[in-house]
């Protein structure tokens, strides 16, 4: 088969969905997002962009559902767990 013919029922092709959650399960996808980028060396403002845009699905759903305080705190949490100093 040719690389670029569409297949309906092709097995490879990718799918999301959104899987029902349990209790604690956003709050600790959050904690790993914000670990993650903090640990590349983003800062507060950077990461935000992350949770205020809502072309980035996960991070936009925190946001919507935590609220800006909610995420702004985490964020100083994490840098906070890895001694990241506020200005860096």
């Amino acid at each position: 088969m040719p690389h670029d013919e569409f297949v309906a029922e092709d097995p490879l092709e990718m799918v999301g969905v959104v899987l029902p959650g349990e209790p604690g399960q956003l709050e600790a996808m959050a904690e790993c997002l914000v670990e993650e980028y903090v640990r590349l060396g983003w800062d507060e403002e950077r990461l935000m962009v992350l949770f205020r845009n809502p072309m980035f699905l996960a991070t936009h759903r925190i946001h919507r559902q935590k609220g800006e305080p909610y995420v702004r705190a985490l964020i100083q949490q994490v840098r906070a767990k890895w001694r990241v100093a506020p200005g860096e």
